[in-house]
């Protein structure tokens, strides 16, 4: 079951139809959910969810063929959608919301649900590319690093997109020698950087076969790698935490990043 956080908007309808894409090709269903911090004028509450479909999502559903469902529950937005996704192969949502918190929406609740999903979330931001045909998933060795690139690959099984391992590694600050050439330090980085990729290609390789896998290194911050890498993919995925000194505080500083600033949609998965 794929859900998505629903309230009319045109990025929640968006969302929808990303998701809605995506069962169709996955063979799987969706449900549409919209939350309420009140219980509305006909009394519906969580413990009875008003289930009369809005024509939007109808049609949506009917164009790509998909079964689906709608849902208007009552409580905090966060919690939940945080429920909906104990059980959810993804949890999928907007950029933005409808009313006053419209233009916080992406900064509190999304990313709030990026640390505390229990499944992957995408976030569907307008991409700058409609054509890009890849995905790109960010790699540093780390078990969640792997879990993203076990994402992309099983989404490229069923598009039919090639994926890029992207490890992006930050030289520091760097002084050429005075015939002009870079330190050796930064070529065995490089090295480095490379094996860990091809390491990482390998425990997800037997498990997609037939999904083209591409690595790439690249001497940036993983913010700034991935964020520009987004602007020719269909999809970022990245991991909810990371390998290293900010182990545990990686949404913080790479993923929370993504889900302001990258030009495709967005993927954090566990």
């Amino acid at each position: 079951m794929i859900i998505v956080a629903y309230d009319g908007s045109r990025h929640a309808q968006v969302a929808l139809e990303w998701a809605a894409r995506t069962a169709a090709a996955e063979g799987r269903a969706v449900r549409a959910v919209a939350v309420s911090n009140a219980p509305d004028t006909a009394g519906h509450d969580a413990d009875h969810p008003d289930e009369e479909v809005p024509p939007p999502l109808e049609a949506a559903w009917d164009a790509m063929g998909v079964t689906g469902t709608f849902e208007q529950l009552t409580g905090s937005v966060e919690s939940v959608l945080l429920q909906q996704s104990l059980d959810a192969h993804a949890l999928v949502s907007g950029t933005r919301g409808r009313g006053r918190a419209a233009d916080t929406f992406l900064g509190s609740v999304s990313h709030r649900l990026a640390r505390h999903s229990s499944c992957p979330l995408i976030v569907v931001r307008p991409p700058s590319n409609p054509t890009a045909a890849r995905i790109v998933a960010g790699v540093d060795g780390s078990p969640e690093s792997i879990a993203a690139l076990r994402f992309a690959c099983h989404r490229a099984s069923f598009t039919n997109e090639p994926v890029v391992a992207l490890h992006a590694w930050n030289p520091g600050h760097i002084n050429v020698d005075d015939d002009g050439q870079l330190p050796q330090r930064v070529g065995q980085r490089s090295k480095v950087a490379e094996m860990l990729v091809a390491e990482c290609i390998a425990q997800v390789r037997d498990e997609f076969p037939h999904v083209s896998i591409e690595p790439d290194t690249v001497p940036l911050t993983p913010s700034v790698a991935l964020t520009e890498a987004s602007a020719h993919a269909s999809l970022v995925v990245t991991g909810s935490r990371g390998r290293g000194v900010v182990t545990g505080l990686l949404l913080g500083s790479v993923s929370q990043h993504l889900l302001s600033h990258a030009h495709c949609p967005v993927a954090v998965t566990r």
